[in-house]
């Protein structure tokens, strides 16, 4: 892929609330210009590295993903390769000694969670450049109820893929 283009930031001013600088002004770099990859084009990148097409990709994800689940759900730990391990978790209500404790009740909030490779989620090979913060835009008025198309292109929308 190449080298990784600087982590644009911003500086920001916050007073503190807590801690040796509690009610002081502080600068506080925070990430911006960030843009989202699709899970389609995610796998367009991934079908250019390799002799698979986008849908083979993701289909294989999709089916990776989706088996992962269903063994923590069993109550497996699942390896999941360089992002780390999958494991179940729950949030259990505090029952009395002596009181009868009912999983569907005081069991709550089951969910796969992952516990990260620290490694992998390090990001030691960045460089970063700081950048002017942006402005707020006026929001735009909303287009009246069953006329035209949401977006500026002329002659009407058209459909991504």
């Amino acid at each position: 892929m190449g080298k990784n283009k600087p982590l644009a930031y911003v500086l920001r001013e916050r007073k503190m609330s807590i801690g040796k600088l509690k009610g002081k002004i502080v600068q506080v770099a925070s990430p911006t210009d960030r843009r989202s990859v699709s899970f389609d084009h995610f796998c367009e990148m991934v079908a250019d590295q390799t002799t698979f097409n986008y849908m083979e990709v993701a289909s294989v994800l999709n089916l990776a993903a989706d088996m992962a689940r269903k063994l923590v759900a069993n109550g497996d730990m699942v390896e999941f390769g360089r992002l780390g391990k999958l494991k179940p978790s729950f949030k259990s209500k505090v029952v009395p000694k002596g009181e009868e404790f009912n999983a569907n009740i005081h069991i709550t909030e089951a969910r796969v969670t992952l516990r990260p490779n620290a490694e992998y989620f390090r990001l030691d090979d960045v460089s970063f450049e700081r950048v002017a913060p942006r402005t707020k835009k006026a929001k735009k008025a909303k287009p009246n109820a069953g006329g035209g198309s949401s977006n500026d292109t002329p002659g009407g929308g058209y459909v991504g893929i």
